[in-house]
């Protein structure tokens, strides 16, 4: 078993105004303080119910404990928990066969994540708070009384997919798959990936759920689920769709690997995407907000 569900990005300082187009940020919102002392479940399935119950069973056999959750759309709905590993199941209206996995309703909303949303640890949760930005193509810098934090270093470390020959100077490239100042940069470099002026680091990141109903951080899990050298194919195929492909589940791990990136961003004090972060031919290392003005003048403070 394993998380199937979506990141969330608490908010917590107001986003500034940006040096280039990109989606900013949403507005600050405060986390929700989950009610009670202490963790919030579900009532549990009796062991009468379980034993009545082929798919219940089934579920019970491999070692997890089972929590009732609603019904939605004529199923009833089974929060199964072994350890910290949890999936939700969907059991079938003759009790014989469960579904596991995530339900959307018509209009995109993810209900599973609703369902599950005030159990303790199923929604993992970065706390957003951005350091100041710094000007476009400027050095990075750090606050004071912040340690100091390389933004490169930062990014290599998190998970990318690479658009571009192998050895051409790298540019880590953060975007929101949905936010089209990211699709729009990532058109405008094209040309220079494909050359091999350039490689793309693509860095994905869910942060503009707040103005299209939560496609973002589907669309997101999709492109980590990519091979990293298919990733730019992938998200080209999807900015096509305008949204996840609904029939092709997250692999297990894209699920740390949104969060682990939006922890990235937020260490190197993201605003908005895209943001490219590179090192120049000087070794200054370089951070922007949305599509270089200059596009020769960007090409050309690249290494050789």
């Amino acid at each position: 078993m394993r998380p199937l569900l979506t990141a969330l990005v608490a908010l917590s300082t107001p986003a500034l105004a940006l040096a280039a187009p990109a989606c900013p940020a949403p507005e600050p919102i405060a986390p929700t303080p989950l009610p009670g002392a202490g963790p919030v479940m579900p009532p549990t399935i009796p062991a009468a119910e379980i034993a009545a119950s082929p798919a219940l069973r089934r579920i019970v056999s491999h070692g997890a404990v089972l929590y009732r959750l609603p019904t939605e759309h004529g199923l009833h709905a089974v929060f199964a928990r072994s350890g910290s590993q949890f999936r939700v199941f969907y059991l079938t209206p003759d009790d014989q066969a469960e579904i596991g996995g995530v339900m959307w309703d018509a209009a995109g909303h993810n209900i599973t994540r609703s369902q599950v949303a005030a159990i303790p640890g199923t929604v993992p949760t970065v706390h957003w708070a951005p350091a100041t930005a710094p000007s476009a193509g400027v050095p990075a810098t750090q606050p004071p009384g912040q340690a100091t934090t390389d933004p490169v270093a930062r990014l290599a470390a998190a998970h990318f997919g690479l658009e571009g020959r192998d050895g051409a100077p790298r540019v880590y490239m953060l975007i929101d798959p949905l936010c089209p100042f990211s699709t729009r940069a990532f058109s405008a470099l094209a040309p220079y990936t494909a050359s091999g002026r350039l490689q793309l680091a693509l860095v994905p990141v869910s942060i503009n759920d707040h103005e299209n109903n939560g496609a973002s951080t589907p669309a997101a899990l999709e492109l980590l689920s990519a091979d990293p050298h298919a990733m730019g194919d992938v998200w080209r195929h999807l900015s096509g769709l305008g949204h996840a492909d609904m029939q092709k589940a997250p692999s297990p791990v894209a699920q740390a690997a949104l969060t682990l990136n939006l922890s990235a961003a937020h260490a190197i004090g993201m605003r908005g995407t895209p943001t490219l972060v590179w090192k120049d031919r000087t070794g200054t290392i370089r951070q922007e907000a949305g599509t270089p003005d200059d596009l020769n003048q960007f090409l050309a403070s690249l290494p050789s």
